[in-house]
């Protein structure tokens, strides 16, 4: 090939030709396009994430765009002049990686409490709305990651190989079908976690379709019977530890998408603490957990702490360090509710904290309070 330069446009393909040329021009121009995404992002959104990459960009756009030249270089010291038609569909991944990579980053707001900050959605998330934008995204993001990262590695060790003259015709047309099937690859995955989430049952053996079909009251009203479910299992385990003397710490539905990067649903975190320190009967009080159907994952002396799981991905903890008063928090597991949130508290997890009043009201307009901790 390099003994006859001239004749090279003629027995490749415009496809090989058109690659090799903007090869050098994409591996600058995505990094700096994605930045410029993210000063964006970052100046009508106030995403932490963007922000943190605009400041990094001296440093990611010299890094991406070397990383992408080696390939490239590799193939041109074994005397390539157009890209091998294998490596085509491989660019095509790569590049298109870039640009999912920016419709699908998720990101908070920059607050100096970082309790404040708040979720940012993505433009995928923004374009195909709640709840299922939010797990589309989550997917197209990690598979434009690891797509990305595969299709550099492959590009890599292929120009580090030996360098075929000629390739079969079904190559070039992988390679076609590869710029135009990526972004759908891509998205395909994305839907591909969409239809996983809504089949996934949760904690109460329930897909999520058959949970958001009730309606806000009819949440809630579950959502009680479990919470005094997980209220007697606590009150049982509170006697045999001591007869009285306990007090209310936390009632609360927890949310479990903060983030909104997945579908809507909660956890019971109930817990007390007794109001002065005495002396515990630790064998009697392990006795009682595991005679509750409750399995022991960790049991600490001295510094008394004791944790148990139990059904339904249910968690109990004992803990009591020195002269402080012992504590239980029972945390239930995780329940779907409907996008409206009408059971969990975004105050409870925003926050950090747990109601000591009588309960948490949930988001929802009908939500109600929740009954009193005894």
């Amino acid at each position: 090939m390099q003994s006859h330069p001239h004749a090279l446009r003629y027995r490749t393909s415009g496809l090989r030709r058109a690659t090799w040329r903007i090869w050098p021009w994409l591996n600058w121009l995505l990094p700096i396009g994605f930045v410029l995404f993210c000063l964006w992002c970052a100046t009508t959104t106030g995403g932490e994430t963007a922000f943190l990459i605009v400041l990094a960009s001296p440093l990611l756009i010299p890094a991406a765009g070397l990383l992408g030249a080696l390939p490239r270089f590799a193939l041109r010291r074994q005397g390539a002049q157009a890209t091998p038609l294998p490596q085509v569909a491989l660019l095509a991944v790569l590049w298109w990686s870039w640009t999912a990579l920016a419709a699908a980053m998720p990101d908070r707001t920059i607050e100096l409490d970082p309790s404040e900050s708040v979720p940012v959605p993505s433009l995928l998330h923004r374009l195909v709305g709640d709840p299922a934008g939010g797990v589309l995204s989550t997917w197209v993001f990690s598979a434009a990651i690891l797509c990305g990262v595969a299709a550099w590695s492959l590009l890599l060790v292929r120009g580090l190989g030996a360098l075929a003259i000629r390739h079969p015709r079904r190559w070039e047309r992988a390679g076609w079908a590869a710029i135009a099937l990526a972004p759908l690859l891509l998205a395909g995955v994305g839907g591909l976690g969409v239809a996983l989430g809504q089949v996934q049952t949760d904690a109460a053996g329930e897909p999520r379709v058959q949970v958001t079909a009730r309606s806000a009251d009819q949440q809630i009203a579950l959502a009680e019977q479990r919470y005094d479910a997980v209220q007697q299992v606590v009150a049982d385990l509170r006697a045999a530890a001591a007869p009285g003397g306990w007090g209310s710490q936390q009632a609360c539905a927890e949310s479990l998408d903060d983030d909104g990067r997945g579908w809507d649903a909660y956890r019971l975190r109930i817990g007390f603490r007794h109001a002065a320190s005495f002396d515990l009967d630790h064998a009697a009080l392990v006795k009682a957990i595991t005679d509750a159907g409750w399995s022991i994952t960790r049991d600490q002396e001295g510094s008394l702490l004791i944790e148990a799981t139990g059904p339904q991905g249910a968690h109990l903890r004992f803990a009591a360090n020195g002269d402080a008063p012992l504590s239980i928090t029972a945390t239930a597991g995780s329940f779907w509710e409907s996008a409206d949130r009408p059971v969990s508290s975004s105050w409870c997890s925003a926050h950090g904290g747990y109601s000591s009043s009588p309960g948490v009201r949930g988001d929802g307009a009908d939500a109600a309070w929740w009954p009193p901790l005894h």
